[in-house]
């Protein structure tokens, strides 16, 4: 009779066991369709949010520049095409329809620039344009310090500085103390008023010597002696310094020293990089945190905040299902003892 009781509750046992396991195994997997479910809405719910944020940022017009059209009167789309001033490499390329603005009304043409990908501290230049009949403005200097701010052409043309026969339109911001960059031109001549902060007017001059000094002799219908003292006084260089520079570029020339209607010394901090030469400087500074810091704030905190969530939940759903499975084993074994002591106490009797 006891190997009869005995051999039930071993039965039951395992057929009480194997349910558990079934339970067990039917929790995880719902518990895992759920934590699976809960992180695709957490992502969902996260890029959700990070549109959100893009379209908030984006909204906010916090790195736009404007045209003021007052005075050229274009048709438009106005572009906004800049490069680096440093390496010439273009942030969008010209005539991209990417440069096309907006147009406010009130001859205010606008364009959000956060997608130029400008850096903090790094110089470029800015040229409006007219997508319809091509005109446009003599490159302005600007960093992100210019940002919010407003060009506006002046009236007054440039000479082009690779073809001395094309004139560009003069613009300068309404805030900003950066000009249109300063430059000479295939002919000899100086044009612009802001050096680049990585040049000097002294560096100016030299590059003239090397790229475009057997252009001007051409074209400018001048001497050398004439043509460097004119480009030379227009930088606020003296003659020992066009002096050096000839020797630093490696070029011959009919220039004379004694012959030169120069300064002996050239104009303070013509030899600086940024230097203002003989026409005064602009500020070349740049306080430029706005783009970098509002795209990195976004970006970086979004995407943190909704990983540790997804790792979080997995883990705990794991340790609950064992943790089930071991008591209702439990459960079984303590119930199976106490069928045994009772079969054997009851066969005794």
């Amino acid at each position: 009779m006891f190997k009869k009781i005995l051999s039930l509750a071993i039965v039951a046992m395992l057929l009480m066991s194997v349910c558990a396991v079934s339970f067990s195994a039917a929790q995880v997997e719902v518990a895992a369709d759920g934590a699976a479910s809960a992180v695709a809405e957490q992502g969902a719910d996260g890029d959700v949010a990070s549109q959100g944020a893009e379209s908030d940022v984006a909204s906010t017009g916090a790195d736009v520049i404007k045209y003021d059209n007052s005075v050229t009167k274009w048709t438009g789309p106005v572009q906004f095409y800049i490069y680096d001033v440093e390496s010439g490499a273009e942030l969008i390329a010209w005539g991209s329809k990417k440069l096309n603005g907006d147009d406010e009304g009130g001859d205010i043409w606008s364009k959000d620039i956060s997608g130029y990908g400008l850096e903090s501290g790094k110089q470029y230049c800015i040229i409006f344009a007219d997508a319809t009949s091509g005109d446009q403005t003599y490159d302005l200097m600007m960093d992100t310090s210019c940002v919010g701010d407003t060009g506006k052409a002046t009236g007054n043309t440039i000479e082009n500085p690779v073809d001395s026969n094309k004139t560009a339109k003069e613009a300068k911001w309404a805030s900003n103390s950066l000009g249109p960059r300063k430059q000479v031109t295939s002919i000899g001549n100086v044009v612009g008023e802001t050096l680049p902060a990585n040049e000097s007017a002294y560096d100016t001059f030299v590059n003239f010597l090397k790229n475009t000094l057997d252009n001007a002799r051409t074209y400018s219908k001048k001497d050398d002696q004439t043509l460097l003292d004119d480009t030379a006084k227009a930088l606020g260089l003296g003659k020992s310094d066009v002096e050096k520079a000839i020797s630093e570029a490696g070029v011959t020339t009919e220039w004379k020293k004694e012959s030169s209607s120069l300064a002996d010394e050239s104009d303070a901090g013509a030899t600086d990089k940024g230097g203002s030469g003989s026409d005064g400087g602009s500020d070349n500074s740049s306080d430029g945190g706005s783009t970098g810091g509002s795209t990195g704030g976004s970006t970086g905190g979004s995407t943190g905040g909704s990983s540790s969530s997804k790792s979080g939940s997995a883990s705990n759903t794991q340790t609950g299902q064992t943790e089930t499975v071991l008591f209702i084993m439990l459960g079984v074994m303590v119930a199976a003892a106490g069928v045994i002591f009772f079969a054997r106490k009851k066969e005794r009797t």
